[in-house]
């Protein structure tokens, strides 16, 4: 009965082919347009010397902890050159900086050089995780035991912008696949298809299943697909075929399971495709969908939230690497977010019959 279900879904999914079509040509499209602007943005910038000035107002930063910054900025090819009550800005066009830091104790100014922008990225994020990472907590902080965790650009091998955004927003689309669905949805609206179920012997769980199976199969197709296109159109290099494609598959679970459950929970399409929508914007965001995550200032902590994060850093680092730490991370998202979502999707399914 379930192979019935699917069958019958997948049909009426296909009945609006035009929803399917721009899932498929849409991801491509802002591919085109990202990695043409922002072509030089992942280029390599090793031969450019990164020197920067920085100015401390009313003691802003401790002696120790600037030794510190100092040294593990030469450690990473980082020049910091001290001046006082100077004009930020006239100093960087005077002297060719990258950029100029005015430490305060309110908040850290930086000024960046539009000359040197890559270097200047580079420069801002190493600040902001230095900040991040080191914790002061004796006035006496012996510097040489200061260890600093960082992400620095320096260390990532070189991605080309076709290859970045090719691949994120793939999965940044993906996640948005209850747009497959919506003509699934209406139909079962229009003709209330849901209301015949009710008659029949078929369990929530079952009929769950025959619109997950269904639109998991249309969106993983869908998304596989659009890899295989941004190959032949971009030459969009994924690393390790098998297991970028079971990435993307699991990925496309998991955005079919939280699209039915927030479906499921307002049993309303226009209001579910505008908080779907919204949420994946958020976790995109900060999942280096629109600013590649490798030179994103938001701390760590913050980018490890979304799911979205974790498949990115997965798959570009396949792509550039062969390797990633983030593999089991991505799997665990997607499979915990789509067991998670689909059992609350039932749940939610069921409370909602019972009340109607």
């Amino acid at each position: 009965m379930i192979r019935y279900l699917i069958k019958n879904n997948i049909k009426l999914m296909t009945r609006s082919i035009t929803n399917i079509v721009l899932f498929i040509v849409g991801p491509l499209m802002v591919i085109a347009i990202l990695s043409n602007a922002f072509n030089d943005l992942l280029k390599k910038y090793e031969n450019e010397e990164i020197n920067a000035g920085y100015m401390i107002e009313d003691e802003a930063i401790s002696e120790e902890l600037l030794n510190a910054m100092i040294t593990a900025a030469s450690d990473n090819d980082i020049n910091l050159e001290k001046y006082d009550d100077t004009d930020p800005e006239k100093t960087v066009r005077e002297n060719d900086l990258c950029g100029f830091i005015v430490f305060s104790k309110d908040k850290n100014t930086f000024y960046e050089n539009e000359d040197h922008m890559m270097s200047a990225k580079v420069l801002e994020y190493y600040v902001s995780a230095f900040f991040e990472n080191v914790t002061v907590s004796v006035l006496g902080l012996d510097t040489s035991d200061i260890r600093i965790h960082t992400e620095h650009p320096s260390f990532t091998p070189e991605i080309e912008a076709d290859d970045y955004y090719g691949i994120v927003e793939i999965v940044y689309f993906g996640w948005c696949a209850i747009v497959c669905g919506a003509g699934l949805l209406m139909s079962e609206k229009k003709h209330r298809i849901d209301k015949k179920y009710t008659v029949s012997n078929l369990s929530a769980i079952q009929l769950y299943l025959g619109k997950f199976l269904a639109l998991s199969i249309v969106v993983g197709l869908s998304s596989l697909l659009t890899a295989v296109l941004s190959i032949l159109l971009f030459g969009v290099h994924w690393g390790a075929p098998i297991l970028s494609a079971l990435i993307l598959l699991l990925s496309a679970s998991a955005a079919v399971a939280f699209g039915l459950l927030v479906y499921n929970v307002f049993d309303n399409l226009v209001v579910t495709i505008i908080a779907v929508f919204s949420i994946v914007w958020m976790a995109g965001f900060f999942g280096g969908a629109f600013e590649t995550y490798m030179l994103s200032s938001y701390p760590e902590s913050v980018k490890r939230i979304s799911p979205i994060y974790h498949i990115n850093r997965c798959l570009t680092e396949l792509s550039c690497m062969g390797h990633s730490d983030y593999i089991d991370s991505a799997l665990l998202y997607c499979v915990l977010i789509t067991i998670i979502c689909s059992a609350l999707a039932v749940l939610a399914d069921m409370i909602r019959r019972n009340r109607v």
